[in-house]
């Protein structure tokens, strides 16, 4: 099975072919899928926004791990100011949220770094393999600059800082297609843009001068001077870093598809003399608020805190961001998410349901299936006709997390096949315990390597204790009843009262002296 990847490069859907396996690719060879995440600035509570963006890059990794592919994922942690415009105007992020805390802008970083990987805990988001810091990384953004003077892409604007000069960048912002190259000819004719110096509009800054009679908190020195570093360059230094000058997939949000990802090809691709730099690069839409822009200026903004004070937990915010294709906008309301949080917990009743009659005769445990090769094999749905046609992994897979990393199908179609097995459960002669089977090793393997909902650790947890229990009134009823209709020789009502039994999570089980009652 191959997965389908839309790229926003190319604007259209390609068959995922690592660089390990491209035939035409000429870089040193890897044993990995290389990933790079554009991760947060850590300056204020990261929103739910933010935080489907890294469901977003999280999703993308599991879905390749889940192919059998060795996978290096990295997420970078801007943890130093860069300016509030991605065009290199405006008050340094870090700087201003400092004044406004009362504490130092190192402290404001770090601050904001713990919460967002708090919050990744809380949605099931396994960290990164690397989550570099940008302040760890300054030398590495000193090299890359030096390499672009000496090939002349850059010039100095005085009591500015260094620019990369576009104009001399072939392709500069194919990544905005269509008609690109039309939009900047617009944009670079245009006499209303306040050039600040800059010899085009699309030009920006490598790094910024220190102003002469201004201290900042997170100035750094270098071969120029005092300066900061453009929020460019950093993401160019860190990702060739760890994965190198070329590697396979470049994620972040559809809002640098303009500005920083363009700003980032060039500078990668002229000072590594790469093409191209990334193979496949992935955005993800914004998430909407009541059907509009989510903004500061809005009071619509919200964080993981304020959705567990309505009531709701982390993964019923997780199961929400499964609710929509990544590549769409999401609109938040409340209603979407307690409509997300009840489809959550009627899938999470209707799994338990299906694993009552077979939780104690199976062992779900999945250290032993080493490959995806062998999850099909163990779990594979061959033997059965769904909407007139044979239903197999393939299908749940092929028609969903595979085309494009669409979660959203896969819930779906799981769906769909149980409630499927729920219909055959209601025809005595239809055997489904080897459908539920397989059934539930799929959904099993799929938690724990991709959906991440804690299903079967759940049901563990609530299944804790089988001894301290207490027998509701109803099964009393049904058990007694149920000893009448067989003195009756009534087998049929006999059978239906065991059935009302067991759907209440219970069993009975005939003795000398009349019945015993267990939890199942």
């Amino acid at each position: 099975m191959q997965l389908q990847i839309y790229n926003t490069l190319t604007r259209k859907k390609e068959l995922f072919v690592p660089l390990m396996e491209d035939v035409n690719y000429k870089g040193p060879k890897k044993d990995f899928v290389g990933i790079y995440s554009c991760g947060p600035t850590v300056y204020r509570d990261p929103s739910i926004g933010n935080y489907r963006a890294t469901f977003t890059a999280d999703l993308i990794r599991n879905t390749i791990k889940l192919l059998g592919y060795k996978v290096k994922a990295v997420m970078n942690i801007t943890d130093v100011g860069h300016l509030v415009s991605d065009s290199d105007e405006g008050e340094d992020k870090l700087e201003k949220w400092s004044k406004r805390e009362g504490i130092t802008a190192r402290e404001v970083a770090q601050k904001y770094e713990n919460i967002f990987k708090d919050g990744m805990k809380l949605l099931n988001i396994d960290e990164f393999d690397v989550m570099p810091k940008a302040t760890d990384n300054i030398p590495e953004q000193i090299v890359l600059i030096k390499t672009l003077e000496k090939k002349w892409y850059t010039y100095t604007v005085a009591g500015d800082g260094i620019y990369m000069d576009t104009s001399k960048v072939e392709n500069y912002g194919e990544l905005m297609w269509p008609n690109y190259k039309k939009r900047l000819a617009d944009l670079n004719a245009g006499e209303r843009v306040d050039m600040w110096g800059k010899k085009h509009p699309t030009d920006f800054a490598l790094r910024k001068f220190s102003p002469e009679n201004e201290q900042r908190q997170m100035e750094r020195e270098s071969p120029w001077g005092k300066w900061f570093p453009g929020w460019h360059i950093e993401c160019s230094a860190m990702s060739s870093k760890y994965l190198w000058q070329q590697f396979d997939i470049h994620h972040g949000g559809a809002d640098h598809i303009t500005i920083h990802h363009p700003n980032e090809i060039a500078q990668s691709e002229c000072g590594f003399d790469v093409h191209p730099r990334v193979k496949y690069w992935i955005h993800n839409e914004f998430l909407q608020v009541d059907g509009g822009k989510m903004s500061k200026s809005l009071w619509n903004v919200y964080n993981l805190i304020d959705i567990q004070n309505k009531g709701f937990s982390a993964l019923d915010l997780r199961y929400f961001y499964f609710m929509a294709q990544y590549s769409n906008f999401q609109n938040f309301t409340r209603d979407q998410l307690e409509q997300a949080s009840k489809w959550y917990l009627n899938f999470y009743s209707d799994i338990k349901s299906l694993l009552r009659p077979t939780r104690k005769e199976n062992n779900y445990d999945y250290s032993k299936i080493e490959s995806f090769d062998d999850f099909i094999k163990e779990s594979n749905i061959d033997d059965t006709n769904f909407q007139n046609k044979p239903f197999t992994l393939k299908d749940i897979l092929m028609d969903s997390i595979l085309d494009n990393f669409s979660a959203n199908k896969l819930l779906a179609n799981l769906f769909a096949y149980k409630n499927y097995i729920f219909e055959q459960k209601l025809m005595p002669w239809v055997n489904t315990q080897e459908l539920t089977k397989k059934y539930l090793n799929m959904v099993f393997y799929l938690d724990e390597k991709l959906l991440k909902l804690n299903i079967l650790k759940r049901i563990n947890n609530e299944f804790g204790d089988e001894e301290n229990f207490e027998i509701p009134n109803d099964v009393r009823i049904f058990a007694d009843q149920r000893v009448e209709a067989k003195k009756n020789k009534d087998y049929i009502l006999a059978d239906e009262l065991r059935n009302n039994i067991t759907a209440i999570w219970f069993q009975v089980k005939d003795t000398k002296d009349g019945y015993e009652i267990t939890k199942a």
